[in-house]
């Protein structure tokens, strides 16, 4: 006997509808918004600058960050697939041979990269 699985499963991704946190960057420090990264890391990248420069790989100024006036808390959510399962589709249907030619080439990048 198989056990049928429901087709649709629902899943609450905010239950509570919270206040809209707000921050006055004025009166924070680079120390302030070091810590802000580690406590409240949806608000900290909430900040323009510091979320204009993460999404470009650029260092983030924490001068350039303090310059807004106030910043409202935003979340997000991200739909990606593990590593794994990405890897998974690309080795479909490789033989012995191309998985002894790709850990030939991973073997060499890891050793260069040490």
């Amino acid at each position: 006997m198989q056990m049928r699985l429901p087709a649709t499963i629902l899943v609450p991704t905010f239950p509570d509808k919270k206040d809209e946190e707000e921050l006055d960057l004025q009166s924070l420090t680079e120390e302030d918004l070091k810590l802000l990264k580690k406590t409240d890391p949806f608000l900290y990248y909430s900040i323009p600058a510091v979320n204009k420069a993460a999404l470009s790989l650029k260092k983030i100024d924490h001068s350039k960050a303090s310059q807004s006036m106030k910043v409202t808390r935003k979340e997000r959510l991200t739909f990606e697939c593990h590593p794994s399962l990405a890897m998974d589709e690309l080795l479909v249907g490789l033989g012995e041979a191309d998985l002894g030619e790709i850990d030939g080439f991973l073997t060499k990048l890891l050793s260069k990269t040490q």
